[in-house]
């Protein structure tokens, strides 16, 4: 006896759509991707962040030149003072003006100390 032939299958509705989802997302990216604009995008995005950190550094460098420039107003230099007060330099338009020792302190060397402090020092020698 013959068998009656097997029920056809039933499709698989998950399997079915998983394949449907992979074969749309394929044929998406696809598109999208032979468009070209889509990578115009990307690139536009990125030029503008480039740019935007390039704005903030210089507002951040236009600051302190603004700092420099009022200070400049005021006569304060920095490396100005510090080559001045700490270095002992002087501008060569600069009028310098040297006091003898003591003279602004109030306290007066004698003619004998002031001979003790100029005189070359001997040591004596050993025998």
């Amino acid at each position: 006896m013959r068998q009656p032939p097997a029920p056809p299958k039933t499709p698989r509705p998950v399997a079915a759509f998983f394949v449907s989802l992979a074969g749309s997302a394929l044929v998406l990216t696809m598109l999208v991707l032979s468009d070209g604009r889509v990578l115009e995008l990307k690139k536009a995005r990125e030029d503008a962040r480039q740019l935007d950190l390039e704005i903030a550094r210089l507002r951040e460098q236009n600051r302190e030149l603004r700092a420099a420039v009022d200070a400049a107003r005021r006569h304060e230099f920095p490396a100005e003072k510090v080559a001045r007060e700490e270095l002992h330099l002087v501008h060569p338009e600069d009028l310098v003006l040297l006091y003898p020792d003591g003279s602004l302190s109030g306290k007066k060397k004698s003619a004998v100390d002031s001979r003790r402090s100029t005189a070359p020092k001997t040591e004596p020698k050993p025998p």
